[in-house]
């Protein structure tokens, strides 16, 4: 599967999943020992334009990413666009992650790729520092206090 990048960034779209209690539905990779959003890289052809990624195709890559990490029993709202940051992943390479805010409005998530994610959790959008987050997330920890 060939994947979006600009500029030798990888391009990737994720969810943060937020609920009436103010706690953000995260996943806690294996390898990576930490907790990040549902979400993932931008695939080419979920692009409509050749070229050119917008703000649709980065919500379908968003939206697609919750069902296969959470399961296809949730139903979730319309996501709405949060921002953008670039980051350093893991393994050395550029990044920019584009983060969506969205509620699930019936269902329940359960992991869906137990070969990837040890356990999801909500946690607390204003303790969020205090957990070991990937590094998008704590980029985007003074954005994140906003939704408190």
């Amino acid at each position: 599967m060939e994947y979006v990048n600009h500029n030798g960034r990888i391009i990737l779209s994720g969810c943060l999943i937020i609920n009436e209690n103010k706690e953000v539905l995260l996943l806690y990779r294996k390898g990576h020992n930490h907790y990040e959003t549902p979400g993932g890289k931008v695939h080419l052809e979920e692009c409509k334009e050749k070229g050119v990624v917008t703000v649709d195709d980065l919500a379908k890559t968003a939206e697609r990413e919750v069902f296969e990490e959470l399961g296809d029993k949730i139903k979730i709202e319309k996501l709405k666009y949060f921002g953008e940051i670039e980051f350093i992943i893991p393994d050395g390479r550029l990044a920019i992650a584009h983060k969506f805010i969205t509620k699930i409005v019936s269902g329940e998530p359960k992991i869906n790729e137990a070969n990837l994610f040890l356990k999801m959790d909500w946690l607390p959008l204003k303790h969020l520092g205090k957990y070991p987050i990937s590094p998008d997330l704590k980029r985007l920890l003074p954005e994140l206090k906003s939704l408190c």
